[in-house]
């Protein structure tokens, strides 16, 4: 088995605890909270909460593409929803957040469902959150070959490609 990975070493600034509050979306809040900052690359270290609905896709098989997997259709969940937990990473390319947000969340009978959220899907009745600013390394959404998929491209300041290792 091999070992590859892509990555780039940073460290952690400022942290930010936030509520956002009802009718807004858990994206375009997460990434107002980051603009208002100027943070161009965070990671979301907590975030629970509640949804009036939600938005999200999750992969499925799919022998034609390059990794045999897609993204299913577009999932939509009535609310309200227990928020049970939602990570990921804050990414900038220019002036736009590329935010990669994961989280699952249960129904009213208990039923638990998730995955990749899909930004302006996901209006809030309440959110916590806390994001930590990472310094030294960008983080940003590149389509990639490998995949045929946008993906994850952490970028140490002064570098022109992430650090690599590959067994």
């Amino acid at each position: 088995m091999s070992v590859r990975v892509n990555y780039g070493v940073g460290s952690f600034g400022r942290v930010i605890s936030a509520r956002i509050l009802m009718g807004t979306d858990i994206v375009e809040g997460i990434e107002a909270v980051c603009k208002e900052n100027a943070i161009a690359s965070a990671t979301i270290v907590s975030c629970i909460g509640s949804f009036q609905k939600s938005s999200f896709v999750y992969l499925v098989p799919d022998e034609s593409s390059k990794i045999n997997v897609r993204f299913s259709e577009i999932i939509e969940k009535a609310g309200p929803l227990e928020f049970i937990q939602g990570s990921g990473v804050v990414c900038k390319r220019d002036d736009v957040y590329e935010t990669h947000f994961h989280g699952s969340m249960s129904d009213q009978w208990g039923g638990v469902s998730g995955g990749h959220f899909i930004k302006g899907g996901n209006p809030v009745i309440t959110a916590d959150i806390v994001l930590a600013e990472v310094r030294g390394v960008q983080h940003f959404r590149r389509f990639d070959e490998e995949t045929a998929h946008v993906q994850f491209y952490p970028l140490e300041e002064g570098l022109d490609s992430p650090r690599k290792i590959n067994k």
